[in-house]
């Protein structure tokens, strides 16, 4: 337990084990001491272990078990499946592109509607037999290349599933797309309820990287089948619709979110290039076009910063940080904190696995267009996760396993005393190289999440009415 004091004076009580946060007022601090009532009170905590009376973090951690790795499977709520490699564009920034040399190569391959019906019915077959049947819904996502390249696939999987619906799960089709053959296929997405994410990062010169295989600009034509869904289905769109920016050296967070909102009233999610898996030939031609996000916003004016808060690179740490600790302090009965199994269930939780890396298939699982598995699908192709083949779905525990635990081993030490780990990016599977982010990033302290909500406490209450329990 600690006591953090804000930039407004405010002093908290903060305990990191547990989540706990309280406000100590001012009149009840002096000369630095808490006051005997706040002394009392924090016995009273300390007794029913919310709090602890040392200072430094006691944090114990396990290695990857298979049974995690069953667990995670069993509670994944979304699949996506590369259903082509293929596409009608050759961005210059593409994941798959000359810049990257961490993945398998791209053969103009489609999947096998195989493959998604041996994962579907696999998956099916585990909801029903165990106890666990995971969360209530399940979302089937469509990935490429452009799968509208394949859209046979798309429509055979639609069917199959509404033939052989999961007892208690809710299923909801996504696609990400470049919109290029959006207009021939829009009457089906739309009456299937899809979500689309489209990608575009701004106007015509902000987009000029997305081109088609003899070079011309795409813009044209996204444009106008994009203007055709918004006219032809508003209600859809306003729901459905959202938008994907690169940031690169020719557009920024201000010029995609000016354009986007302006052209559609939507403001687009904003993401730097991928900066893991780069061949080292290509590392300064790669700097040359990257733009910092991070940069930007430390350039931007106080009114901008407030305008674009949403896209903030501190946003995501900040919903991290509030689920760790606002949300666990004010969403569980003050009869379930004071009971003997919630001090039971906290003690064991003291014991976890190093780093934030998701558990393999925990958020999702990632089919290759040749049936190969990985758990995500913004890492490389370097690992053997598992594959589908003659009708079977193969997981690798044992190789997992042993890469896992020798990437966690390598983070358990720094994790033990680190004060950001509840709000950790890294992704130890991304860092296979050595990135070291740790070593390499200052992370912001509990004072700064504490001082920025208290200066925006309606962004503190948007997080908390958009976070769903699934």
């Amino acid at each position: 337990m600690e006591i953090i004091t804000a930039a407004s004076g405010n002093s908290y009580i903060y305990e990191q084990r547990t989540g706990y946060i309280s406000l100590v007022p001012s009149s009840y601090m002096s000369k630095g001491t808490l006051s005997s009532y706040y002394s009392d009170k924090i016995k009273y905590l300390t007794k029913f272990g919310l709090i602890s009376n040392k200072s430094e973090l006691e944090f114990k951690y396990k290695l990857l078990e298979k049974k995690d790795i069953k667990n995670a499977l069993i509670n994944t709520h979304q699949i996506i499946f590369e259903v082509t490699d293929k596409c009608n564009l050759n961005c210059y920034y593409c994941g798959y592109g000359h810049f990257y040399d961490n993945y398998n190569a791209r053969e103009n391959q489609d999947m096998s509607f195989d493959s998604f019906k041996t994962l579907y019915n696999y998956l099916k077959d585990i909801w029903i037999t165990s106890n666990n049947k995971g969360c209530t819904y399940l979302r089937i996502s469509f990935y490429g290349g452009e799968p509208l390249c394949n859209f046979s696939f798309i429509k055979k999987a639609v069917d199959y599933v509404k033939n052989n619906p999961i007892k208690n799960k809710r299923i909801v089709y996504s696609m990400t797309t470049n919109a290029v053959l959006l207009e021939q296929y829009m009457d089906f997405l739309v009456k299937n309820n899809f979500e689309i994410l489209i990608s575009l990062d701004g106007n015509k010169y902000n987009d000029s990287y997305r081109v088609f295989k003899n070079g011309n600009s795409s813009f044209d034509t996204v444009i106008s089948n994009i203007d055709k869904l918004y006219s032809s289905y508003p209600a859809y769109f306003i729901q459905n619709v959202k938008f994907n920016s690169v940031l690169h050296n020719r557009n920024s967070v201000k010029d995609a979110n000016t354009f986007i909102f302006k052209r559609y009233q939507k403001y687009p999610m904003t993401n730097e290039l991928n900066v893991f898996g780069i061949a080292m030939s290509k590392r300064d031609d790669f700097m040359k076009m990257f733009h910092s996000k991070t940069k930007e916003f430390s350039l931007m004016t106080t009114d901008e910063k407030k305008e674009y808060e949403n896209q903030s690179p501190f946003m995501h740490n900040s919903e991290k940080w509030v689920f760790n600790t606002c949300m666990k302090t004010y969403s569980t009965s003050l009869l379930d904190v004071l009971s003997e199994s919630y001090l039971t269930h906290q003690t064991s939780n003291n014991i976890e696995i190093p780093t934030k890396t998701c558990i393999p298939f925990s958020r999702k699982i990632f089919v290759t267009v040749n049936g190969s598995l990985f758990p995500c699908e913004r890492i490389g192709n370097e690992f053997y996760f598992g594959k589908i083949h003659d009708g079977q779905v193969e997981i690798n525990f044992e190789g997992i396993l042993n890469i896992y635990n020798q990437l966690f081993t390598k983070y358990a030490n720094i994790c033990s005393k680190c004060k950001a780990k509840d709000f950790c990016s890294v992704c130890i599977v991304s860092d296979i190289k050595g990135y070291e982010v740790c070593s390499q990033t200052k992370p912001r302290n509990i004072k700064d999440f504490i001082s920025f909500f208290e200066t925006n406490p309606n962004i503190l209450r948007n997080i908390i009415k958009t976070i769903s329990i699934i």
